[in-house]
């Protein structure tokens, strides 16, 4: 075949490459851009297991999927040498401005960031909603609904003919706050996560209808609800299940989630239904003072609380305080060795450096924000890319065989792996 050679890809994975968390690639076209930088923050390896690579050289541009700490966690540190220009959707970056100092308590002398670049990161900031087109170079980028968090966004980038497509974390199935991700079709390479490959996440109808039987019982019997739940997100969709389950049970909301939620309604446009969501919020008690925790606790009620996996944030004080007949609820992921993780493993927690037995009984339901197995398998098939790369999962691997024996031409790159395309 005669006509113009192809434009040569690379993509540079420096975190994320089989693994969840860290995410964080470099996309070099006529241009050196970086997708996604974030952290792994409950890492027994310490710093070398919770940042990215280093990337070598310089940038001409950065891109965020979304606020979520493994996407976002290590931004700032950029702007401690770049001066570059990052693009993001608005929400993000005000859930960034949230979440970056806490981290940098949490973190401490480990923080690989400081005030300043934080401030340098927040002045280099360029705001693109979705369906708009951003150019670095001669590179044109869209940001397209995730059906993750607000503002969460899959990426497509076109240079010349190449078309690329960044899906970052996405779900296609509708839930409370979202509509759901539309697979960016025909794109010739396909960078996508793969956290649930292996599983489905049940259908939530039948699962916010048994979820509805077991709070009613827990509240009849006048014990407390408590949902270790994420700041972001997770915390928005509890309020929305909850309160549409329960029209009438008192419901407190504490911790990060409570500034989270005034960036969910200052961005309704950004939620599937900003009328109900605003509503059902007005309901709600976002406990402010002492007085109000004790509220709490002093009655029948559903506790919504950062940190999900109880690795501190109000929460835990929750838990130590809760009426008899009281249970716990999570409906997210726990990192191995977290407290979250220790509850539902031993029945144990760690508090101030001793290890507490932990009698209140708990129950589990997956209200993932994650493409499960058949999303992952439909995004595919309506993309119907040339090449796959796959990233942000376990056992990867076993994945890349099975679309391997499909025909596919899939990659699972490592940590520092850079791929031709």
């Amino acid at each position: 075949m005669g006509g113009e050679p192809m434009e040569k890809i690379r993509l540079q994975c420096l975190g994320a490459g089989r693994e969840v968390g860290r995410s964080c690639f470099v996309l070099e076209t006529d241009m050196k851009v970086m997708m996604d930088c974030g952290l792994k923050i409950y890492q027994p390896g310490g710093k070398k297991d919770m940042f990215p690579e280093q990337y070598q050289g310089p940038l001409d541009g950065m891109i965020l999927s979304h606020a979520h700490f493994d996407h976002s966690g290590y931004l700032p540190e950029l702007f401690n040498h770049e001066r570059i220009s990052w693009f993001g959707t608005p929400p993000t970056l005000d859930i960034c401005s949230l979440l970056w100092p806490d981290s940098m308590k949490i973190m401490g002398e480990d923080s690989p960031y400081s005030e300043a670049d934080i401030t340098r990161a927040q002045k280099r900031f360029v705001p693109v909603k979705y369906g708009q087109k951003v150019h670095v170079g001669k590179t044109e980028f869209t940001f397209h609904d995730a059906g993750h968090i607000l503002g969460a966004a899959s990426i497509e980038a076109e240079w010349g003919k190449r078309r690329f497509v960044y899906t970052a974390d996405f779900k296609i199935q509708e839930t409370r706050m979202h509509k759901g991700a539309e697979p960016i079709e025909d794109a010739e390479v396909l960078l996508m996560e793969t956290t649930y490959h292996s599983r489905e996440h049940p259908p939530r109808a039948p699962l916010e209808k048994k979820l509805k039987v077991e709070m009613k019982e827990i509240i009849d019997n006048g014990g407390n609800v408590l949902f270790p739940a994420f700041a972001v997100g997770r915390t928005q969709e509890l309020i929305a299940i909850v309160r549409s389950l329960m029209p009438d049970v008192p419901i407190f909301v504490d911790g990060m989630g409570k500034d989270v939620s005034k960036i969910y309604r200052k961005y309704g446009g950004y939620i599937s239904d900003a009328k109900g969501f605003e509503k059902a919020a007005d309901t709600v008690v976002f406990a402010g003072d002492r007085r109000d925790k004790a509220d709490a606790t002093s009655m029948p009620s559903v506790i919504i609380s950062t940190a999900g996996m109880l690795q501190g944030g109000p929460a835990l004080g929750y838990l130590l305080n809760m009426r008899p007949q009281s249970k716990m609820i999570f409906t997210g992921y726990n990192v191995e060795g977290t407290n979250g993780w220790r509850v539902m493993n031993e029945n144990k927690i760690i508090l101030d450096g001793n290890l507490l037995e932990v009698d209140l009984p708990w129950s589990y339901y997956d209200f993932s924000a994650h493409a499960g197995r058949a999303d992952l398998l439909e995004y595919i098939k309506k993309a119907n890319p040339e090449k796959i790369v796959l990233n942000h999962g376990d056992r990867i691997v076993e994945f890349q065989n099975e679309l391997q024996a499909k025909g596919f031409e899939v990659y699972a790159p490592k940590n520092g792996d850079v791929l031709e395309l």
